[in-house]
């Protein structure tokens, strides 16, 4: 398969110059994750031919929604920290996979994108691995483990197929297992972090009413 091989030829290359690559102040970091990776970690998929404005495109794009809604519902119950995490996340997201498709391989732009991507989402992870720390993971309902599991096995599976249509629907379903784990690892954390605030007294949670439309967002990249 040509894009097979040519997202294995993409990862494969390393020892960039990235001195013109528009870095600026992140430059130590993208050469390091650069050198550290073997050129892996600030190479990414070949979506050719889908664009922004082809329909899997948009598609894809409109799963980063779910960054905003479960970051809105849980600023809505009281969580700011990881709710403003999880916001910025779903905008930088947004920003590197436009950048993606609409600039295709070996791009600085993709690259200032992809980096400033690691660090928001990395930052949120972390946020999120703090509060189970605090609560013990044993107090995570089990469902919610099992859907944050599952969002690391779509993370995998799109680095096993890095490549057009299966890439964009397993770091689709990335995108909304991740947002919703967010979303329920937050509102877990909330008794024990702000005892006031009760996760019953807010409005219905924004993150739960746009799950069911999912479905019909995914039918459109497949």
């Amino acid at each position: 398969n040509e894009q097979e091989q040519s997202s294995s030829s993409t990862r494969s290359k390393t020892m960039r110059d990235l001195s013109s690559d528009g870095f600026g102040m992140l430059l130590p970091i993208a050469e390091s994750v650069d050198n550290w990776t073997g050129g892996w970690g600030l190479s990414y998929a070949d979506l050719r031919p889908e664009t922004p404005q082809t329909a899997a495109g948009r598609a894809f794009l409109a799963t980063n929604i779910c960054y905003a809604a479960a970051g809105l519902a849980l600023g809505i119950k009281g969580d700011y920290v990881l709710g403003s995490l999880t916001e910025v996340a779903g905008a930088v997201s947004f920003w590197y996979h436009y950048s993606q498709l609409r600039f295709g391989t070996e791009r600085s732009e993709v690259r200032l994108a992809l980096l400033t991507d690691y660090i928001t989402a990395g930052t949120a992870l972390i946020t999120g691995g703090i509060y189970i720390a605090q609560m013990g993971i044993t107090t995570l309902p089990q469902d919610t483990i099992l859907i944050a599991a599952g969002s690391i096995l779509c993370l995998g599976l799109c680095w096993i197929w890095e490549f057009g249509i299966p890439y964009l629907f397993w770091h689709s379903m990335w995108h909304i297992l991740s947002a919703y784990s967010a979303f329920l690892i937050g509102q877990a954390h909330l008794p024990s972090s702000s005892p006031d605030i009760t996760t019953t007294t807010t409005p219905h949670n924004l993150f739960t009413l746009f799950i069911p439309h999912t479905s019909t967002i995914i039918d459109n990249i497949t």
